[in-house]
């Protein structure tokens, strides 16, 4: 017995989405370690990472060097999470916690200063509502 399979090149091959065009309408701030900036685009249309620089998005320069700085600060604390000894510590947790409350404040500047038209993320989830915690507090509970 034979099986008919469909082919997914039918009727012209698979479908790509036209890329985006324009302005971005949807960023995120991401970060992953040694990413060159944290805004990444996530407009309809982007496939994969498209990383913005903050200052082609015509951001002020003291948001730029704020965002850059926050990167700088994240970069030196990465290690903090990846090591196996010493855990991390209190000192770490705390500036952990700084950094993430930060990254909110930076993500409403951005969201302030590109405007209604563009729709702000932080780690792809909406602004509005609660935020999960990516740093873990000391007894592992999401920051609250």
């Amino acid at each position: 017995m034979t099986s008919r399979r469909r082919s997914r090149y039918r009727h012209g091959g698979p479908r790509v989405p036209e890329p985006r065009e324009g302005p971005p309408t949807v960023v995120s701030l991401e970060w992953d370690y040694m990413y060159p900036s944290i805004i990444a685009d996530r407009s309809p249309g982007v496939l994969g990472t498209d990383l913005l620089d903050p200052a082609e998005l015509r951001l002020s320069a003291e948001l730029v060097a704020r965002l850059e700085a926050w990167t700088d600060r994240q970069e030196s604390l990465s290690g903090a999470w990846i090591r196996d000894d010493p855990p991390v510590t209190e000192a770490e947790q705390h500036l952990g916690e700084q950094q993430q409350r930060e990254l909110l404040t930076l993500a409403y500047d951005v969201q302030r200063e590109l405007g209604p038209d563009v729709e702000v993320l932080l780690d792809g989830h909406p602004l509005k509502g609660r935020h999960r915690a990516w740093w873990p507090t000391i007894n592992g509970d999401p920051d609250p």
